[in-house]
């Protein structure tokens, strides 16, 4: 995990790195050809990560609360019933007692839609089952696809919040629409921004929260909310990776962003704030993952 003070988040790769280092993917796309075949029958081999996260506020009835993150499902020909019947099955399996999945659920089509909404209907978890929208979900309909999910149970945060209670004490979700994360901006900048309103209504200033939201592109201006962890996805890890200079993943996504996979986190004064972006279980574009197996991660918060 990364943990900086805001002056040293400024020694992230800018657009120059990020152009040497599309330079270097370049050089070495030989070897993504190479490991197409590997990267064909391995896509499909889910790793379960478990982590543990200290999140600010944590009211201590919520101690060793767990939480199951499963980003990306991507329904599509190469994602199909059986296969995310399976990812459905590793996720009761993990038995935690939250389950967030951050969307895209489908891919480019409607008709991806019941395949995933039947694979996921088994879902259970004792204190829920939470889904935000991905950029895929606007691609198709979002409102198509978030009344399937809910259909099956499973609640669609679309710029809202929910506290999960426990003898009086509560944690908050939230969830934002990927189409209005760069709201943010405006919010922080003290303009008008309703749809962040409405996620943070009622929530209070020093509330344990955990936000849902697909990409983590703007991950540096939740950081100035009172937000104590964001759950992301979107990027896959990168889902064709050659390898890692220091913190930075050498694939196509580090050229958008800085945050492609893993913990990340940011300290300002006294306030902490934290991210993991999963590495997501689908594919776009090309049915191929190399040196970065889908991902299911179970986050035990203390």
């Amino acid at each position: 995990m990364n943990l900086a003070e805001p002056e040293e988040q400024q020694k992230y790769p800018l657009i120059s790195r990020r152009n040497f280092l599309y330079g270097g993917i370049l050089t070495v796309s030989a070897v993504a050809i190479t490991g197409c075949v590997s990267g064909i029958v391995t896509r499909k081999n889910v790793q379960i990560s478990h982590k543990t996260i200290e999140l600010p506020n944590l009211p201590p009835h919520f101690k060793g609360l767990t939480i199951t993150l499963a980003s990306d499902i991507h329904s599509s020909p190469y994602m199909t019933l059986e296969d995310m019947k399976e990812i459905a099955k590793l996720i009761n399996d993990l038995k935690s007692d939250v389950i967030l999945l951050p969307g895209d659920f489908v891919t480019t089509h409607k008709n991806e839609l019941p395949p995933v909404i039947e694979a996921l209907s088994v879902l259970h978890a004792p204190m829920g089952v939470f889904a935000s929208t991905g950029n895929h979900e606007f691609y198709v309909d979002a409102d198509l696809v978030s009344e399937g999910i809910e259909s099956i149970g499973i609640r669609m945060m679309r710029n809202e919040n929910f506290a999960l209670e426990k003898d009086g004490q509560k944690l908050y979700l939230l969830g934002i629409d990927d189409n209005n994360d760069n709201d943010i901006i405006d919010y922080t900048q003290g303009k008008t921004a309703a749809h962040i309103d409405a996620l943070f209504n009622g929530v209070p200033e020093n509330a344990a929260t955990i936000l849902m939201c697909h990409k983590p592109y703007r991950f540096d201006d939740f950081a100035k909310t009172h937000i104590g962890l964001m759950l992301s996805g979107h990027t896959h890890g990168g889902q064709i990776v050659f390898g890692k200079i220091g913190e930075t993943v050498l694939s196509l996504s580090s050229m958008a962003s800085k945050y492609v996979e893993g913990h990340y986190g940011i300290i300002t004064g006294t306030k902490r704030t934290q991210m993991y972006v999963s590495r997501g279980l689908g594919t776009v574009a090309l049915p191929i993952r190399f040196n970065c197996p889908p991902e299911i991660t179970k986050i035990t918060l203390v």
